[in-house]
């Protein structure tokens, strides 16, 4: 299969800091040639797609993207966050960044995230400035260095909270169909609702409710791509009182009705 490639950084710049457009809308699988990328977000939810790997999107989290590596993004809600682009050239005088760009993996958390998100607005306003190279340069050092720091730090796991939302998570797989208030899971689990909001917090940073209306919105998104049922048939499937229910839930989420995002899924 032969893939797009999408060009973001000028020949005349080594490096360039944005912020993530704050669009969802499901994007084709592309390339970035000729230069690396670091992308850290504060907010979204969703699915990125790095080669064959699909991960979910739980800010707040880092993602790194080698030359040439093909990617797409599916958000479900509205990204905010900030894209670093930069050629390998730019880090000569910085030979342990410049090591770290081999060990980076392709998705890590961000755990100290006012302090580091804070670097990042200091950085890109900088760039919009247009201050020296050499100062954006030391910029992109400190960003590289601290978020190779983070995404080799392992979140220590409690293993029954593991337990409990991967209950959780087969519960709502079975039943989102006919249940999606979060009550409903609770009781299934013979827990509290402030238990299960605490173990889906520990977990995705999400509360239970959160987590049901994600699952919901990806089969809706699965049935307006893959099947030709239309609005009304598919909030019936879905358990909604009606079909402008279904459309505000989804837009809400997304910023697209679902025939906007069914048209842009099938232009894909």
């Amino acid at each position: 299969m032969d893939f797009n490639f999408k060009k973001k950084l000028d020949d005349e710049l080594v490096l360039k800091i944005s912020r993530m457009k704050p669009v969802i809308k499901p994007t084709k699988p592309h390339k970035h040639a000729g230069y690396h990328e670091l992308i850290f977000l504060s907010k979204g939810s969703g699915q990125h797609t790095i080669g064959d790997e699909t991960f979910d999107v739980v800010p707040p989290t880092g993602f790194y993207l080698g030359p040439g590596q093909v990617h797409c993004w599916d958000f479900s809600k509205v990204p905010d966050g900030f894209v670093v682009l930069f050629k390998e050239e730019v880090l000569t005088h910085y030979p342990k960044a410049l090591n770290c760009l081999f060990e980076f993996p392709k998705h890590f958390k961000i755990q100290d995230e006012g302090a580091f998100f804070k670097i990042l607005e200091d950085f890109y306003h900088a760039f919009k400035n247009k201050e020296d190279e050499d100062l954006l340069t030391a910029f992109l050092n400190l960003v590289v260095i601290k978020s190779h720091s983070l995404s080799q730090k392992s979140k220590p796991h409690n293993p029954s909270v593991t337990s409990d939302f991967a209950h959780f998570k087969q519960l709502l797989n079975e039943h989102f169909m006919e249940a999606n208030h979060a009550e409903e899971y609770a009781k299934m689990m013979n827990m509290s609702l402030k238990r299960l909001n605490k173990v889906c917090k520990m977990s995705v940073n999400a509360t239970a409710r959160e987590v049901i209306k994600e699952r919901l919105l990806i089969e809706a998104k699965n049935l307006l791509t893959h099947t030709s049922s239309n609005v009304t048939e598919i909030a019936y499937k879905l358990n909604f009182t009606d079909s402008s229910n279904f459309v505000k839930f989804f837009k809400s989420l997304t910023t697209l009705t679902p025939l906007e995002y069914r048209s842009k899924a099938i232009a894909r």
